[in-house]
């Protein structure tokens, strides 16, 4: 189905500014680069909008395009609703609509794959960053607490260069029925402070682990860390106080890597 909008009060392009609110069971993908990676990980794509001149793009990273709704706007209006600060280059004009992938953790641990549980994390560059990490250093998944962003905030999904289209994430309702969860299928839990003894070499021989983060600004809380079988730390120059939470991820993802 094709359509073809010509002014910004169509109740299509209404829709669509309610799904950048975050209001429904889809996300937004901006750019064709994003585009790409969304057709490469084949998530459920549901309606794509673009301009008729940039119709030969799309046939090229995505031939089967025509399977989905198709609906033509013109570069200006597309641009105007972008979440981007800078203006995209008309080139790289599309904004689609998927569904947001649903994954089943309990087919994830049995692969036995280190996890990332980060607590409250708030920022969505931070996060992006460390599901590009994750999948980079073979991590099984990530993890959230309630009251974390959203890992389909177009920030987020930017941060991760696409790679959350192919990583499981996962929010976690009830810690406790996780933590129980992962006990089952022989989990060691690790905690990460600046304080603690052991550093994070000591980690080689422990496998499959759950790592926990918490929060950028409080840490991780004394609930965590009282559930934890190790406590570790990233060790480096007292110059700093502590390093950014994705940086910090990554360097222990890389180490057991």
């Amino acid at each position: 189905m094709q359509t073809d909008i010509q002014g910004k009060n169509n109740s299509t392009l209404k829709e669509l500014k309610n799904i950048i609110k975050e209001k429904k069971n889809y996300f937004l993908i901006e750019g064709m680069k994003l585009f790409e990676e969304a057709v490469k990980s084949k998530i459920t794509i549901e309606k794509i909008f673009i301009d008729k001149s940039n119709i030969d793009f799309l046939s090229n990273i995505y031939p089967d395009y025509k399977k989905c709704e198709t609906i033509f706007v013109k570069n200006k209006i597309l641009a105007e609703n972008y979440t981007t600060e800078s203006l995209p280059d008309k080139d790289d004009l599309i904004l689609a609509l998927a569904k947001k992938p649903v994954w089943d953790i309990s087919l994830l641990l049995k692969q036995k794959k280190n996890l990332i549980f980060l607590e409250r994390i708030q920022d969505p560059g931070n996060l992006g960053m460390i599901i590009r990490s994750s999948l980079a250093f073979e991590a099984g998944g990530v993890c959230l607490s309630e009251k974390s962003v959203n890992p389909f905030n177009t920030k987020v999904i930017r941060a991760s260069a696409g790679t959350v289209f192919s990583l499981p994430v996962f929010l976690v309702n009830n810690f406790d029925h996780f933590y129980k969860q992962v006990k089952d299928y022989g989990y060691k839990i690790i905690s990460t402070k600046v304080s603690a003894k052991k550093t994070c070499k000591e980690l080689k021989n422990i496998s499959p682990i759950v790592l926990l983060f918490g929060n950028e600004g409080s840490g991780l809380s004394k609930e965590m860390i009282n559930l934890s079988d190790e406590v570790i730390k990233i060790p480096h120059s007292d110059k700093v106080e502590s390093l950014n939470l994705g940086v910090s991820v990554s360097v222990i993802l890389w180490e057991l890597y």
